[in-house]
This record gives structure tokens, C-alpha cells and sequence, in this order.
């Protein structure tokens, strides 16, 4: 069966809120963000865990879920107390929406060893999307309860906390991930939003050139810092970001839209009109960058 685009898209491209289970960078892969780094299950083969969901992910990426799942479903017949298969099932049933499967896999890991934490962490992931903060939050206090060294249970903890704008408590568990993994770049990444959210949007550039430093190709973080320039006023610098983020994805939407409004500030509307019709180009549903367009129209016709 063809996957779903959003669950597609999902598997491309997974929100910073989004690492999986255990462990590491947010620029690991998704066979990464399943098992995490280091652990003898993650030798090569294709029998092994890793190798499993290696095939999976592949399967999964070419829209071809039910074979994916498949693919758990043979290492658990030959494994059925194998508590990482479970958890990853839950994982791919999560992705295409089948809350109810998802979940009782992972009740099936923790029948088998309730001191599994990465499942705790992935049914607090399912319930965050549904906006369930309460019970995510309460799957993010068990997980860090149980392994208080895994630095994605912390950072998924820190989105919950950012959802429900409790701020303060963000931060300091964002803090905590960075103490116990510094290359975490999501981490550094959402710090900065965090002291965006607090109007400290100097501390939050200083979050963002950390993670710049570790992963200079990041769209999303360039965007960010383009974004706390523009609120300090500080337009030049802000345009230069902006230019970054269109040079690694000429086809960002929001970056030609973001370019448009610092070129209007600047005074320079027919550069300004020329990225809102790229934006528009790209992305013609949005009324946000419409509606500026028809204001430079109106001021360049003035002139």
C-alpha cells in the first residue's frame, strides 16, 4: 500500500520535536534515532536489529509501509520478547496514524520490560502530536526517571514544556540534554527559540551560531537567527541569513518570504516584490505574503 504523503514527508523530513527513541544528534539517521549510538545491537547484518530496521526505513521511504511493518513483524516471531522491534513497530504504526496499534506495541514492551525507557519516550511523542501535553509529559517524566542520562527523553521533555509555554522549565531540560550530549544541534537549536519566546533573542543568536558551528547547513537554524536579527532591528545581518537558508534550499518558501520583509524594511521594495513573487511561486496559497505583495505594489506605484 502507497504511504501517505504526510507520513512520507514525516519520514523526510522530521520535525526537531521528532527524534525517535534513544539517543544523539538531531542529524543522525532514521535507523539512528531508533537505536541510537554505540550498542552492540547496532553491528552490521542484515538479521540484527539495526539491519532489520535499516531494511525497514528503506521500504518505509519508498511508500511501502505495510511491508516495513512487516519486516518487525518476522524478527518478533523469531524474537518475541525482543523489546526493541516492538518499540520500532510502534514507531512506523505511529507514523501512518494507527494510534491504537502503536500503542499496544509499545504496552507489549513494557510488559516485557517495564524499565524500557525509548518506548516511554515514543508513546509521549504519539500523545505531544495529539496535543496530549499532560501525557506526554507524564511518558517523558517515566523515561527520564528510568534513564535519566538519555539526552532525546530530556529534549522531548524540553518540546512539551515549549508547547505549554512553561519556558523556564524548557530550558533548563534543554540545558540538561546539552550537558549530557553538547553536538545535540537540535538541542542548541530549540534553546534559542526558547530565549526567542523570552524576548533574550541575543542569548538565543548565541544558541544558534553554537548549532550553526556543528551543522552549517541547517535551513531551520539559519532561519531562526534571521529571525532574531530582524526582531533586534538589526536588517543587514538578518538579509544575510536569509540568503544563507535560500542558498542551501532555493526552494524555501518562507525564506524568499522572510527576504521580502527585510528588503521592505530596508527601503529596496522592488527586490522585496521580486522575493514575494518567488515566494508565491513556490508556495501560492499563502494570503500572509499576498497581502504584502499588493502593499509593495501600492508603494512601488507611488514612486
Amino acid at each position: 500500500m502507497p504511504v501517505p504523503s504526510a507520513a512520507a514527508e514525516r519520514l523526510y523530513r522530521m520535525p526537531a520535536t521528532d527524534c525517535l527513541t534513544t539517543g544523539g544528534m538531531s542529524g543522525m539517521s532514521i535507523t539512528g534515532k531508533l537505536f541510537g549510538r554505540g550498542g552492540s545491537e547496532d553491528r552490521e547484518g542484515p538479521e540484527t536489529d539495526a539491519g532489520v530496521s535499516r531494511k525497514a526505513v528503506s521500504l518505509a521511504q519508498q511508500g511501502r509501509f505495510n511491508e516495513a511493518i512487516g519486516c518487525f513483524d518476522r524478527a518478533l516471531e523469531e524474537d518475541p520478547a525482543n523489546v526493541k522491534m516492538w518499540n520500532n513497530k510502534g514507531v512506523f504504526l505511529d507514523l501512518i496514524g494507527k494510534d491504537q496499534d502503536a500503542l499496544a506495541c509499545w504496552e507489549k514492551a513494557l510488559a516485557i520490560d517495564p524499565g524500557f525507557a525509548p518506548a516511554w519516550v515514543s508513546r509521549g511523542m504519539l500523545y505531544r502530536r495529539r496535543d496530549r501535553l499532560d501525557e506526554a509529559l507524564a511518558c517523558y517524566d517515566r523515561a527520564v526517571e528510568l534513564n535519566p542520562d538519555s539526552a532525546v527523553a530530556w529534549y522531548n521533555r524540553s518540546g512539551v514544556f515549549v508547547a505549554m509555554r512553561r519556558l523556564d522549565e524548557a530550558v533548563a531540560c534543554y540545558e540538561r540534554v546539552l550537558s549530557i550530549d553538547p553536538h545535540f544541534v537540535a538541542a542548541w537549536t530549540d534553546l534559542g527559540y526558547a530565549h526567542f519566546l523570552q524576548h533574550r533573542h541575543e542569548e538565543a543568536i548565541a544558541c544558534y551560531d553554537r548549532a550553526i558551528t556543528d551543522d552549517p547547513g541547517g535551513v531551520r537554524v539559519w532561519s531562526l537567527k534571521g529571525g532574531a536579527l530582524y526582531a533586534l532591528g538589526e536588517y543587514r545581518k538578518a538579509l544575510e541569513c536569509f540568503d544563507k537558508v535560500l542558498s542551501i534550499d532555493p526552494k524555501y518558501a518562507a525564506g524568499w518570504s522572510m527576504k521580502c520583509s527585510v528588503l521592505y524594511h530596508l527601503g529596496m521594495y522592488r527586490h522585496a516584490l521580486t522575493c514575494a513573487d518567488k515566494a508565491l511561486e513556490i508556495n501560492p496559497s499563502c494570503e500572509l505574503t499576498a497581502q504584502v505583495r499588493k502593499m509593495l505594489l501600492s508603494l512601488i506605484q507611488k514612486w
